[in-house]
């Protein structure tokens, strides 16, 4: 009845991870690596400097400030100082995650700010085209779902 093999029947001793036996020494190595990424972004957050915490902040507080606003306005002047802020926000809070997650995270924060700019200039007719833009490439990808 008792085969002997102990708890684990495998009989290596080796803990089981989704049914597979990993060696101890897996585990330990997997441990190290994730203590030194932890170390690592924490040594990223500190060496980024306050000014960039700071319009990481701003940012935020346009995202939240402005996206209710943003998602229930019609055509018009209110809409696009919603989305002038909306894009201003994203692009200060992905120009803070480019200091930890790597500099390619600063060519979507380019193309928001730059994106942004005409709205500047002429809000009205710039937000209705964007507006339309928006509307049909999604449509665009609705069709091509549907399909």
């Amino acid at each position: 009845m008792y085969s002997g093999g102990g708890p684990n029947p495998t009989g290596n001793g080796y803990p089981k991870i989704g049914g597979w036996p990993i060696k101890p020494l897996y585990l330990y190595i997997a441990g190290a690596i994730a203590v030194v990424v932890a170390i690592f972004f924490v040594l990223r957050f500190l060496d980024t400097s306050l000014v960039m915490h700071f319009g990481a902040y701003a940012g935020l507080l346009l995202l939240v400030g402005n996206v209710r606003e943003l998602i229930g306005s019609t055509y018009g002047e209110r809409g696009s100082t919603a989305l002038l802020n909306v894009m201003v926000g994203g692009g200060l809070i992905l120009a803070w995650l480019a200091q930890f997650l790597g500099p390619l995270l600063w060519i979507p924060a380019l193309l928001l700010v730059a994106i942004a700019t005409p709205l500047i200039f002429g809000r009205a007719a710039v937000y209705k085209g964007y507006i339309s833009a928006a509307r049909g490439a999604a449509d665009s990808v609705r069709r091509t779902l549907v399909r």
